[in-house]
């Protein structure tokens, strides 16, 4: 009685490790270390489906040297007799397919000594647990497809394996193929979202390039102000960051499209080599709006609007469209603010030539707690001392 609450405990404490691993790897070998430990045993492996191969692949195994095999090097097939015996329900139909003990083949020899076909079976069989060491073959299914295959050699301390032993492999084979089936869901998961993350910064990207090829003299802007904006965020510490879920992505897209609205500005007022009228210059000064108002409809894109809409607030409360001042300027904003004013100097326009880098770094310095937020002034400094900008 002792032994088996043992057992129940150490499936309870196994089940709690395994919700918390979405690595299958690290799963597997987390398994077969707690039923080499529990069962006091000389070896043990997990073999897993590899449905491209259609191979059950060694995927981690314990034991002395000799026993022990690489991760890969095994593979069976699953034509096997020691997979068909699990799979195919027409093979032995009248024996139990939940486990399969090496000492049970005798009594098979016995009982289809007289039919020449299972007996060949049965040999071949016995061939295959011999191969891999294994007193004990415990499956695992999903939804009737075998998916793992426990092999369990010899105990340590030569005794045979107790039923209350076997029903604990039995029960946990059950919970390691739903576990194993969570973590490369969540793996997969994990990369979908991975890859729809590549496709949407490719699309950012091209929308962002789309845009200033619209002004002939802002090209590749876009693209420089973000470079900026992410080499000074790098230095904004980072209790400041917190509030914000996913800062640095969310940064990143918001200083790609941070002039998204001036698709809306005709491209004569944006190409203009002369000074702007005030009615042209209100016209540009709606960008910041229509641009947040152009990403209003996409949910994800709460925080990177901000980015977008407050970009040209002043933070002594000078700029547009909103007057902000101090704080009320969103970080993200404030940091775009300060990375766009400094491609603005930096580059070539129709009215005047690129300023000097040292001339760029007073002006912003000048303007801290003017124009620009003095955290992220600060952030920016750190980068020009260390010449990342």
């Amino acid at each position: 009685m002792k032994r088996r609450k043992n057992f129940k405990e150490y499936l309870s404490h196994v089940a709690k490790q395994m919700i918390l691993i979405h690595d299958a790897d690290l799963l597997s070998k987390m398994i077969i270390r707690t039923v080499t430990r529990t069962l006091g045993v000389k070896y043990s492996g997990l073999f897993l489906y590899d449905k491209n191969s259609q191979e059950y692949i060694i995927n981690v195994s314990s034991g002395k040297k000799g026993l022990k095999i690489p991760v890969g090097f095994a593979k069976i097939k699953n034509t096997r007799p020691i997979i068909k015996f699990f799979s195919d329900n027409n093979l032995l139909p009248d024996e139990k397919k939940d486990y399969l003990l090496d000492s049970e083949i005798k009594t098979f020899k016995r009982k289809y000594k007289n039919n020449k076909k299972i007996i060949d079976f049965i040999y071949n069989l016995e061939n295959d647990i011999s191969l891999y060491h294994a007193k004990l073959i415990v499956p695992g299914f999903f939804r009737n497809n075998l998916l793992v295959v426990f092999f369990i050699g010899n105990k340590t301390d030569g005794k045979k394996f107790t039923k209350g032993e076997i029903d604990f492999l039995t029960v946990l084979s059950s919970d390691v193929v739903m576990a194993i089936e969570n973590a490369k869901l969540f793996e997969d998961t994990k990369q979908q979202l991975e890859e729809n993350k590549r496709l949407l910064l490719n699309t950012v990207e091209a929308l962002a390039n789309a845009i200033d090829v619209k002004n002939e003299y802002t090209h590749g802007h876009a693209e420089r102000v973000t470079k900026y904006s992410m080499i000074i965020a790098k230095y904004i510490p980072k209790h400041l960051k917190v509030a914000y879920q996913s800062f640095e992505d969310s940064l990143k897209i918001a200083a790609l499209l941070h002039d998204i609205g001036k698709i809306g500005i005709p491209e004569n007022i944006l190409n203009k080599p002369s000074s702007l009228t005030k009615s042209e210059m209100d016209m540009i000064k709606k960008h910041p709006v229509m641009g947040a108002e152009i990403l209003e409809p996409i949910n994800e894109f709460k925080i990177i609007s901000l980015g977008v809409k407050y970009h040209h607030e002043r933070y002594d409360g000078r700029g547009y469209p909103y007057n902000l001042l101090g704080d009320e300027i969103p970080l993200i904003a404030s940091i775009i603010s300060v990375a766009d004013a400094y491609d603005a100097m930096s580059s070539d326009r129709p009215y005047r030539k690129p300023m000097k880098k040292n001339e760029i770094v007073k002006e912003i310095i000048s303007n801290k707690n003017k124009q620009f937020s003095p955290v992220v002034v600060d952030a920016f400094m750190q980068t020009v001392t260390f010449n990342e900008i």
